[in-house]
């Protein structure tokens, strides 16, 4: 079976498509933006060093952090692509 073909993934897919398109209306049309990003980049530190410190406890702390680095710098990034599209 192809993985388009997966009904597994379908359904994630469909899933991501529809949160991509609430986040993006959502990030669009706060009242004001560049608050709304700072905020983002204030949670996302926060989550980072509350990992890196669980990380610090042991080999599943430290995969989580491994795994949370590159998928915070994926919503930053995300966030801030959407609003530089205005």
């Amino acid at each position: 079976m192809e993985l388009i073909e997966d009904p597994t993934f379908l359904s994630l897919f469909a899933q991501v498509q529809v949160m991509d398109a609430v986040l993006m209306a959502s990030i669009k049309t706060h009242p004001q933006p560049a608050e709304l990003l700072e905020q983002i980049e204030q949670n996302i530190a926060l989550v980072r060093s509350v990992s890196a410190q669980r990380a610090a406890d042991g080999p599943i702390g430290k995969l989580a952090d491994e795994k949370m680095g590159p998928q915070a710098d994926g919503w930053l990034s995300y966030a801030r692509n959407v609003l530089a599209q205005d």
